[in-house]
């Protein structure tokens, strides 16, 4: 059946558009042979006609749907169809043969009805023959156009859910991962016997993993927010550390741009982790925002050794799932990279300027 208004208001023109070049021609014959045939009274006509094909329209798309000419039965729906086509343009041409009697001679009887039915048959069969094959032919294309469409979105719903399993599946690890890290500070700080130490940063362990359950849903949070969430965890450090210096550096117009939850904490805990707390003099630490045209730019510099060759921006679990969630969200269009900056560390991430619903 042609099931939406789109196709059939696209059917209706189709079947005018023929009325008019049909009626226009026979007014051009009559023309030629002197005649005085009205091309109104000609377009009524072949209107009528026409509007049969479009009447039997729905039949033959149902036809069409119900008995499919496809690899699997091919051979199969072809015959159906080479028979209903046969046995539908009879139908036709039986009802061509009525209009023709009535608007040509103003009455019907049986001997006018076969002349007529005749003369349409030897003249027009094997071209209405090829009308039903066309219809049956755009039948099939709608369908065929109908099933792409579903099977384009079955595979855009697939790929967002095998996307998002692993963003989930990424995110799961880093949890694991910092809270180990950060237990294994606490029970050295223990062993060291600082013990207000340790519980100060149980406190805000606490604290920042409550705020990690709560945002884990959120795929995608405002710059302010995960500035918000890193200074939580940079408070847990500066307890550890207290010489740690931190500055932040975000403008104010930046703060409502989309950025993956907790990305930067892997990041500034690499930082820490491989770079300051190597040196004992170290203890600046930098992270800043900026719009470097379409896209954002956020930085975070350390001080510490320099980096080497094997320190590859795959090298370790918080960087290197970083890099994977950032593919899986922006693909090409994002980028990680580090660099040897004076007597420390760059770590520079840019992501595009997007909407929500662009990613």
């Amino acid at each position: 059946m042609v099931h939406t208004l789109k196709n059939r208001i696209t059917v209706s023109l189709i079947w005018l558009v023929a009325a008019l070049f049909t009626s226009t021609q026979l007014y051009l014959k009559t023309l030629d042979a002197n005649g005085t045939e009205s091309w109104w009274k000609l377009f009524a006509i072949q209107l009528l006609i026409w509007s049969i094909w479009g009447a039997l329209s729905p039949l033959i798309f149902w036809l069409g749907k119900k008995f499919r000419i496809d690899k699997q039965t091919y051979y199969k729906g072809l015959a159906i169809h080479l028979i209903l086509a046969v046995c539908i343009v009879l139908l036709y041409l039986a009802l061509y043969s009525l209009v023709w009697n009535y608007a040509g001679i103003g009455f019907m009887n049986k001997n006018s009805f076969l002349l007529y039915f005749k003369v349409f048959f030897l003249n027009l069969f094997h071209w209405h023959f090829f009308i039903y094959m066309a219809i049956i032919g755009a039948a099939h294309a709608f369908a065929y156009q109908k099933e792409l469409k579903v099977r384009e979105n079955a595979a855009i719903a697939l790929e967002k859910e095998l996307v998002l399993s692993e963003l989930n599946t990424l995110k799961a690890q880093l949890s694991p991962h910092f809270l180990f890290n950060t237990i294994n500070n606490v029970v050295s700080t223990i062993e060291q016997g600082k013990n207000k130490v340790a519980a100060g940063m149980l406190v805000r362990l606490g604290d920042f993993l409550r705020i990690s359950l709560e945002e884990s849903k959120h795929r995608l949070i405002p710059l302010k927010k995960e500035f918000d969430y890193l200074q939580k965890y940079l408070e847990i450090e500066q307890f550890r550390n207290k010489t740690l210096d931190v500055r932040v550096h975000l403008d104010a117009s930046l703060e409502d741009i989309q950025v993956p939850s907790f990305m930067l904490q892997p990041i500034v805990e690499n930082a820490i982790k491989h770079g300051i707390s190597k040196v004992e003099a170290a203890k600046n630490l930098e992270i800043g925002a900026e719009r470097n045209g379409v896209n954002l730019k956020i930085w975070v510099y350390n001080d510490g050794p320099a980096l080497k060759k094997t320190n590859g921006i795959s090298k370790g679990i918080g960087l290197a799932n970083t890099r994977k969630r950032l593919m899986k969200l922006y693909g090409k269009k994002a980028m990680l990279e580090l660099f040897s900056v004076n007597s420390g560390v760059l770590v520079e991430l840019r992501i595009p300027i997007m909407k929500t619903n662009e990613i």
